[in-house]
Formats: structure tokens, C-alpha cells, sequence
């Protein structure tokens, strides 16, 4: 039963976190001088091809948005280094830390609860 709620809260909160990550990302891009929707594409389109996965519970999509998610953290470190970004720099920093262990947490819960089922089988 716990493992139940610890498995929903920690999708939720991967769900979450990848909303605000967009945001976040949206929010920068459309604040910059130069608007340019060709790097506001480019951060966007990769983070939303996990979306359909993310949905349908697939474990791999999951581990792979691990991957990706430290992309966006360096991303992250560098504008918060970077003369009046520092807000901004947090905040991506923020989600991309809430996003990455939230989905830790899943994987290692979907995991344990996979080989439980097996084992009383």
C-alpha cells in the first residue's frame, strides 16, 4: 500500500516538475532580448518527446529522461553563473533536481514492486 503512494507521488511529482521545466524554459526564452523561437524549439521538442511515454508508464522513458534531464541542469548551473540570470538559473536548477529524483524514485519503486510480483509467483 505504501509503495502504491510513493510510486503515484513520485509520478505526479515527475509530471510536475516537467510541466514547470517547460514553463521555465518558456518563461526564459520569451523574457530574452532577441525572442528566438528556434532556441525556445530546441530546448522545448526534446523534453516533450517524453510526454506519450511518461503517460503510459514506460520504465525506459523514465531512465532515459534521467539522460536528458542533466543537459538541462548544466544548463541550469551555467545561467545561474551567468551576470543577471541568477533567478533564473535557480529556478532551472530547481526542476531539473525535483525532476531527476522524483523519477529515481519511481523507477526504484516500479522496480521493487516488478521483482516483488515475481517473486510470489
Amino acid at each position: 500500500m505504501l509503495t502504491s503512494k510513493i510510486t503515484t507521488t513520485a509520478r505526479i511529482a515527475v509530471l510536475i516538475s516537467l510541466a514547470g521545466l517547460l514553463f521555465t524554459l518558456t518563461l526564459e526564452n520569451w523574457l530574452n532580448e532577441p525572442l528566438s523561437i528556434s532556441r525556445w524549439l530546441i530546448q522545448i521538442i526534446p523534453l516533450s518527446l517524453f510526454l506519450p511515454s511518461l503517460r503510459g508508464n514506460n520504465l525506459r522513458a523514465y531512465q532515459w529522461l534521467c539522460f536528458v534531464i542533466l543537459l538541462y541542469f548544466f544548463t541550469g548551473v551555467l545561467t545561474a553563473f551567468t551576470p543577471g540570470k541568477l533567478i533564473a538559473g535557480i529556478v532551472l536548477t530547481f526542476f531539473c533536481t525535483l525532476l531527476f529524483c522524483a523519477a529515481v524514485v519511481y523507477i526504484h519503486q516500479q522496480q521493487k514492486a516488478k521483482s516483488t510480483k515475481a517473486q510470489t509467483l
